[in-house]
């Protein structure tokens, strides 16, 4: 400090930078959509209530736990991904050491295992290196190096598979492809796949709906086959803008679209 010289902060173009960023910093905390990290619930949740939920040990147990991350700032999408990754491995990890103290004999890992599917996977490991897809890129492609040695497997579904990391691909051991229109991600499924599957990879572009090339471990030979249809069966239909367009007014009511969308 030079002497004589004032220590306070003085008025300028830092000082007004600064006092924007934590202005910014602040509506990003106090976004409603970041109370299951930030808000006073998660303050009230233990760490076992969280693992419980995660595999569907809680009050009512279950077969399949669905978090539905649609809401969450794309800002923190990565990191929250990366959390729930994490966790999931660990219990994994510990729980093996865990049965392994109490049996020291027993041949079974896991006998509580998980299967982890990510849904749009190219949103959380894309083929990239940027800082922002950087925790959910390690804590994924660590999952699927290591996590069948203590009962997590991993599961990727994606439409866009020439978008997503390579270190994920190389470590399949099984591959589903449906039908894929788009040549780069024909040519990119195509240069992952065994060189001995001859003309069955040429068929990608043709499979009917529900078909598709099954490879791995879960059968003998590549196999084309046919996926039943699920039910209630998932639906895209298209909307008739043309005709509602010369239709009266629809009457919204904001205020049950508010309750809902709160709830959710």
């Amino acid at each position: 400090m030079v002497p004589g010289a004032s220590n306070k902060l003085k008025a300028g173009p830092l000082n007004g930078k600064l006092s924007n960023y934590v202005s910014r910093l602040e509506n990003k905390i106090n976004d409603s959509r970041l109370d299951f990290l930030l808000g006073e619930r998660s303050k009230e949740i233990s760490f076992e209530n969280t693992i419980e939920q995660l595999i569907g040990y809680g009050e009512d147990t279950s077969n399949v736990t669905i978090l539905d991350l649609s809401g969450v700032p794309f800002e923190v999408l990565s990191i929250t991904v990366s959390l729930v990754s994490r966790i999931m491995f660990e219990y994994g990890y510990y729980y093996k050491r865990l049965r392994h103290e109490n049996n020291p004999g027993t041949d079974c890992n896991n006998d509580v295992p998980l299967l982890l599917v990510y849904e749009e996977a190219h949103k959380y490991v894309p083929n990239s290196d940027l800082v922002k897809y950087r925790a959910s890129k390690q804590s994924i492609e660590r999952i699927a190096k290591e996590g069948r040695k203590y009962g997590v497997s991993l599961l990727l579904a994606s439409q866009r598979p020439s978008e997503i990391s390579e270190t994920i691909f190389s470590q399949c051991s099984n591959f589903l492809a449906l039908r894929l229109t788009n040549p780069n991600d024909q040519n990119y499924v195509k240069r992952l796949l065994p060189d001995t599957l001859g003309d069955l990879v040429e068929k990608m572009p043709s499979l009917r709906a529900g078909e598709c090339l099954l490879i791995g471990d879960a059968v003998v030979l590549p196999s084309i086959v046919q996926v039943d249809k699920c039910s209630p069966e998932p639906a895209s239909n298209d909307i008739p803008y043309f005709q509602l367009w010369k239709e009266e007014w629809v009457s919204l009511s904001m205020e049950e679209i508010k309750k809902i969308w709160y709830k959710n």
